[in-house]
């Protein structure tokens, strides 16, 4: 039983880095952009809504993706209360 829950959250963590690394492709996004927000983020404070909104906003300018509001809020919401989890590219 271990085993399998073991292997099912690599599959989780490998499918989302399969899917961002297919989205960076397709977009033609720089991935050392990428790995400077990934390094802000791991080194902000997630339950300061101001640093949250920056950070969705700049991977909104690095993903060409412009967030509705309502949207953005949810995500701040999200990553306040629960952190950052692959169930949140599904909100995007």
């Amino acid at each position: 039983m271990i085993s399998s829950i073991c292997n099912s959250t690599a599959y989780v963590k490998t499918n989302m880095f399969d899917k961002t690394l297919i989205y960076i492709s397709e977009n033609n996004i720089n991935p050392d952009d990428i790995f400077l927000l990934v390094e802000k983020v791991k080194n902000s404070n997630l339950k300061d809504e101001k640093t949250v909104r920056a950070i969705i906003k700049e991977a909104s300018v690095l993903a060409k993706k412009e967030i509705d509001p309502l949207k953005e809020d949810a995500l701040v919401k999200r990553i306040i209360n629960d952190g950052i989890s692959e169930d949140l590219l599904n909100l995007i």
